[in-house]
C-alpha cells in the first residue's frame, strides 16, 4: 500500500480485527522489543503490524515467561525497548504501586534505555520520567463494560476484551512505539481551502467559508501543538492578502495569525513551499508533516519529498482531526520549559539574517548579535532537557547514541565521563540549551563519544567557537592533550558530517593532540563548573 492507502486502511471505521490480522508488513525489522508480562500480550502483537507499517517503523517482539514475580531475569540489554505489561488485578495487595515501583527501579539498574509500562487494573504515577506509562483509562471509559470479557480470559490469557486490545494496539502502534523510539516532528504545515474550513476562499469569500465543529476541533488541536512547540505552519495556494484577512475578521477561527510561525501564501508549487519552510526552520523535510486535502498535491509532494510525511485531509474535518491526534510523532512524552522559546527564536533568525546583510563582515555581524555562550559542566538539572535534545537532533550529531534520560544519569554519575551542556543567547533571543558534549577520559586522552546541537543554533557565524571550545574546556577539565572523535554517518547527519570534515576529521579513528583557541574578544564566555 502507498501511504495515502495505508491512512485509509488504518483509520477506516470499516477496518475490523480480521483484516488487522490478515495484513502483512512492509516494513523492514529494525528494532527489537522485549515484552515482560504476566498476562498474554500476544493479541495486541497480532494486530498492530498495520500501525507500525503507517508509523514507519518495523518492530520484532520479544517475550519473558509469564511472571507474577516481574524477575526481570531474562533482560536483553541490546533491546531497543522494553514494555512492562501487567494485569494488577492477579495481586491480593492494594498497594501494587509500590510493589511495581520496587520492580522498575530493579529494571532500571539493569537496563537503561525506553522502558514502557502498560498497567492495567490499577493507576501508576512515574516519578522517573524515563519511564512511560501508558494509562488505559481513555479506553476504559469509552468502551465501558465492552472493556472486558471474562468469558474469553482462559483462551486468550487476558480478561481485556479483543475490542480493548484492537485500541491498545492503535495507541502503541501509531503513539507511543514512535513517542519512545524515534526523534518527534517538529514541523505541522497546513494547507487552508477545504482543510481548515470548508469551501475555497478565492471563490467563495471570507464570509462565505463554513467553519464546522470538526474544523474547530481541528484548529483546537493545532493551536495546542502549537503550545507545546511544534512549529505550526502554512502552505496555500491563494493570495496571501485574503488569508491576512481572514485571519483578521474571522473571530470563529480558532487559529490565529500569531500562532503561524512561517506561512507561505502564494501561487508557487507547494514543493517550494515546504522547503522555503524548512529552510527558514532550519529543520530537515522528515521532521515535517503537510496536511492537504488535495490529492493531487499530496501525490506531487511524495514524489518531490519521499522523506517529508503527509496527511490527506478529508472532507469531514473529525476524521482529519482523529488521524492528526494519532499521527505517529506528535505525541510528545517529555517537554520541557525550553521547548516553548522555538517558536520566538526561529523568528528571530529573521531578524538576524537582516542584521547580516547590513554589515561588511562576518566578524562584524558576531559582534553585532552580542552572543553568550554558557558552557554548563555535569549539571545535574539539565539532564531532562539533555536526553530530550539527544532524542530530537536529527542534523547535526555525531555518533547517534540518542540517550535516554536514566543513561544520561548513568554518565553523570561515572567519575570517567564528563557532559557539558552549551547555552546560547544574543541580543535578539535566549535560545537555551543548544548543544551537548559527551566525553569519556580513557588513560591519558579523551573519546568524545558525542556531540549534538540544536538546528536552532546553527548559522550565526560561531558553529566552530560552540563545539571546539566545548571541546578545548573539556580536556583541560580532565588534564588530557588528546582527543579521539567518535562518527557515525546517518542518512540525515550531513552538516555533523561536514563540521567533522572542516574541523575534526583528524580525530576521528584515533587520538591526537587536541589544539583550540577562543576567537578574541568575539563572544562572551561564561564557565559554570559544577562541584
Amino acid at each position: 500500500m502507498d501511504r495515502i492507502e495505508l491512512q485509509n486502511f488504518v483509520f477506516s471505521s470499516k477496518t475490523n480485527r480480521r483484516q488487522l490480522l490478515e495484513y502483512t508488513s512492509e516494513t523492514e525489522k529494525k528494532y527489537k522489543i522485549q515484552v515482560f508480562r504476566n498476562h498474554s500480550f500476544e493479541l495486541v502483537e497480532h494486530t498492530i503490524s498495520a500501525y507500525l507499517d503507517y508509523a514507519g517503523i518495523g518492530i520484532s517482539f520479544e517475550y519473558s515467561g509469564y511472571d507474577d514475580s516481574f524477575s526481570f531475569s531474562e533482560v536483553d540489554i541490546n533491546a531497543d525497548a522494553i514494555i512492562v505489561w501487567v494485569d494488577a488485578k492477579r495481586y491480593n495487595t492494594d498497594n501494587v504501586e509500590a510493589f511495581l515501583k520496587s520492580r522498575l527501579e530493579q529494571l532500571r539498574a539493569i537496563y537503561s534505555k525506553a522502558i514502557l509500562l502498560v498497567p492495567y487494573g490499577c493507576e501508576y504515577k512515574s516519578e522517573d520520567n524515563s519511564i512511560v506509562v501508558f494509562s488505559l483509562d481513555d479506553i476504559k471509559n469509552e468502551l465501558g463494560s465492552k472493556f472486558t470479557d471474562e468469558r474469553v480470559a482462559s483462551v486468550t490469557g487476558t480478561s481485556l476484551s479483543n475490542a480493548a486490545m484492537l485500541k491498545i494496539s492503535k495507541e502503541l502502534g501509531l503513539r507511543y512505539i514512535p513517542a519512545i523510539l524515534k526523534p518527534s516532528l517538529k514541523a505541522v504545515v497546513v494547507d487552508f481551502d477545504n482543510t481548515l474550513y470548508k469551501g475555497v476562499l478565492g471563490e467563495d469569500g471570507i464570509e462565505g467559508i463554513e467553519i464546522t465543529e470538526g474544523h474547530k476541533k481541528l484548529q483546537k488541536y493545532l493551536k495546542e501543538l502549537s503550545k507545546k512547540g511544534i512549529f505550526l505552519c502554512a502552505a496555500s495556494k491563494n493570495e496571501a492578502e485574503d488569508v491576512e484577512k481572514l485571519l483578521e475578521k474571522r473571530t470563529d477561527f480558532e487559529v490565529k495569525r500569531e500562532d503561524f510561525t512561517k506561512m507561505c501564501v502564494s501561487w508557487q508549487p507547494k514543493s517550494e513551499s515546504i522547503k522555503e519552510i524548512s529552510e527558514y526552520l532550519n529543520i530537515g523535510i522528515d521532521s515535517i508533516l503537510m496536511v492537504d486535502d488535495n490529492i493531487g498535491e499530496v501525490n506531487a509532494l511524495a514524489f518531490a519529498y519521499p522523506e517529508l510525511k503527509l496527511l490527506h485531509a478529508k472532507d469531514d474535518a473529525n476524521e482529519t482531526c482523529e488521524v492528526l491526534e494519532n499521527y505517529p510523532g506528535l505525541l510528545l512524552l517529555n517537554t520541557t520549559a525550553e521547548s516553548s522559546i522555538r517558536k520566538d527564536d526561529v523568528i528571530a533568525n529573521e531578524k538576524r539574517r537582516l542584521m547580516k546583510s547590513s554589515v561588511e563582515n562576518k566578524e562584524d555581524y558576531i559582534r553585532s548579535l552580542q552572543i553568550k555562550l554558557t558552557y554548563d559542566f555535569d549539571n545535574k538539572e539539565k539532564l531532562k532537557r539533555i536526553s530530550e535534545l539527544a532524542n530530537k537532533t536529527n542534523q547535526f550529531i555525531f555518533n547517534y547514541k540518542r540517550y535516554s534520560q536514566q543513561e544520561i544519569e548513568n554518565i553523570y554519575a561515572s567519575d570517567d565521563y564528563m557532559i557539558v551542556s552549551i547555552s546560547l543567547q544574543d541580543c535578539l533571543s535566549d535560545s537555551g540549551l543548544i548543544a551537548v558534549c559527551v566525553g569519556k577520559k580513557i588513560d591519558d586522552y579523551m573519546i568524545l563519544e558525542e556531540c549534538f546541537m540544536s538546528c536552532r543554533a546553527l548559522g550565526r557565524g560561531i558553529d566552530d567557537v560552540i563545539i571546539m571550545g566545548a571541546i578545548k574546556l573539556m580536556t583541560e577539565r580532565l588534564h588530557v592533550k588528546n582527543v579521539e572523535v567518535l562518527f557515525k554517518e546517518g542518512e540525515r547527519n550531513t552538516p555533523a558530517k561536514n563540521y567533522i570534515e572542516s574541523y575534526l576529521s583528524k580525530y576521528v579513528g584515533s587520538a591526537k593532540e587536541f589544539t583550540y583557541d577562543f576567537p578574541e574578544g568575539l563572544v562572551d564566555i561564561d564557565i559554570i563548573e559544577r562541584s
